[in-house]
């Protein structure tokens, strides 16, 4: 039963972590608000922004210079639970300032279903997801400084 309470836990908080994320980009991308824009409103958005194409190709041309791009979206599942800058919340552990080698040890762990503390069922169904790839990115990328 606890098995199946943190797999729900944990999908929540990716699903969470997914809707958190979107919603705090939309300022990123240009939109003020989740409101539709049209007529006038749309023409301004293109010439500041460009054409859905022209963004997702300057997109594309950031997304080869960044190293943890494949890892940025999982991270937002993360954030749900640990914070966007790793800090912890409540009962989920700080992450921010842990070494590499502590996040792969932990995630490969919980990758194996191991129990590390009160909430290792929560990261058994995040981890599981997780591929080797996936693994030493995210790890680094906390090590560097979440940015």
């Amino acid at each position: 039963m606890n098995d199946i309470f943190g797999y729900v836990i944990g999908i929540l908080g990716f699903l969470f972590g997914i809707l958190v994320f979107t919603y705090d980009n939309l300022e990123y991308k240009g939109y003020s608000s989740a409101h539709s824009c049209s007529g006038d409103c749309y023409i301004k958005y293109v010439e500041e922004h460009g054409t859905s194409v022209e963004i997702e190709q300057r997109k594309k041309e950031i997304a080869k210079t960044d190293e943890f791009s494949s890892i940025r979206g999982l991270w937002s599942g993360c954030a749900a639970c640990h914070g966007q800058d790793g800090q912890g919340m409540g009962v989920f552990p700080k992450l921010a300032g842990q070494t590499s080698d502590y996040i792969s040890n932990r995630l490969y762990a919980y990758k194996n279903r191991e129990q590390i503390g009160a909430m290792s069922s929560t990261m058994w169904a995040q981890a599981g997801m997780l591929s080797d790839q996936d693994i030493k990115l995210i790890s680094k990328f906390i090590e560097e400084g979440i940015n």
